[in-house]
């Protein structure tokens, strides 16, 4: 099933939609055409939980500098200096956060107005979601053509699926940018919650989070985080990179990744200890960025005017590697010209007493 409600009104008067996907089970997720942004997902055995953070305005979403259940592009996380080569042709890019490119720069895709392309109710609820990004769109090249397609099927799965045709050869990494909380957006802290991670491997970063161009064994360190650990052991450990960041904010390598190939892997698994709910995600992609809302603002109010603040939420960003087109030996985020891309990525919630 599918419902549609007019949320709100852009500054020029266009029209912001919302659409609520809800499977045979009776979860709910709710998208927005305004930055493809999942704005609430509800819970088939409580309904007055959500798992997401949001905001209730168009306004709110708008004056928002954390990126709240946005889908991000051109390129998620970020190009240092801006600058990046293709074929040995310089490109600079908007830059937006200590002189670097972030999630697609000042006007990325995260503000945009996206269309709805199509709508299909059966066999799963499912929303696609297009926009159109001209040659020279924050300094990137080529027109770009876009599909974010949204799909929640009967085993509480939303899958996101991103399509990008380029006719010229740019750099391509969208990713979702939602914060989830899986005792609800109004709960507090994620600290309680413990984290799972498939990852042998990390980039580590500089003080401005750019990797230095290693990937590191995660054996002996602080980013090993291979057996379940909360959030709040994982943050307050004494390394000088996660201290650096307040927190997490940092790209794993997903293990069995590989570019020829089309398959969901997994790549983290997060647990509510007390309603033993879970969270799994499965990623086509080479990396995710976890992020533990280290920034989230004090003052920040969200849906039904609940106090947000640093570590109310967290993020599992799948993604090219921060700043692979200026490293060669990361996997390549370069999208050839006329060459279809395609990556998925599933987030799974599970009851206790479907583990």
């Amino acid at each position: 099933m599918i419902d549609t409600n007019q949320f709100g009104k852009m500054p020029d008067g266009q029209v912001v939609d919302s659409y609520i996907l809800t499977n045979k089970n009776g979860m709910s997720v709710e998208i927005l055409t305004l930055g493809a942004i999942i704005r609430s997902w509800t819970l088939a055995t409580d309904p007055n939980v959500d798992i997401v953070l949001g905001f209730d305005s168009v306004d709110d979403y708008l004056s928002d500098q954390s990126y709240l259940g946005r889908t991000v592009g051109r390129y998620a996380n970020r190009i240092e200096k801006g600058l990046f080569k293709i074929a040995e042709k310089q490109y600079s890019v908007s830059t937006n956060l200590q002189g670097n490119c972030l999630h697609g720069g000042v006007d990325g895709f995260h503000n945009r107005i996206w269309s709805v392309s199509n709508l299909l109710e059966r066999p799963d609820p499912s929303i696609t979601l297009s926009l159109i990004s001209e040659d020279g769109d924050q300094g990137f090249p080529g027109t770009l053509t876009v599909d974010v397609i949204f799909t929640l099927d009967q085993e509480d799965r939303l899958t996101i699926e991103y399509r990008g045709l380029c006719n010229q050869d740019t750099v391509f990494n969208p990713t979702q940018h939602s914060y989830f909380n899986l005792a609800g957006h109004d709960s507090g802290s994620i600290f309680d919650q413990q984290i799972t991670l498939s990852a042998n491997f990390y980039t580590p970063a500089d003080e401005n989070a750019i990797p230095t161009g290693e990937i590191k064994s995660v054996d002996n360190t602080a980013f090993d985080l291979r057996q379940p650990t909360p959030f709040g052991k994982a943050i307050k450990q004494q390394d000088e990179e996660i201290k650096a960041a307040s927190g997490l904010d940092h790209n794993w390598c997903v293990d069995g990744f590989s570019q020829d190939q089309q398959k969901l892997q997994l790549v983290a698994q997060v647990t509510e200890p007390k309603s033993g709910r879970t969270l799994v995600t499965e990623t086509t992609m080479p990396g995710a960025q976890i992020y533990t809302g280290n920034f989230l603002g004090e003052n920040t109010l969200g849906k039904n005017n609940t106090k947000y603040a640093a570590y109310h939420g967290f993020c599992i960003e799948s993604q090219f590697y921060p700043n692979s087109p200026n490293q060669a030996t990361f996997p390549s985020a370069t999208l050839l010209a006329n060459t279809p891309f395609v990556s998925r990525t599933s987030y799974q919630v599970k009851q206790k007493s479907q583990q």
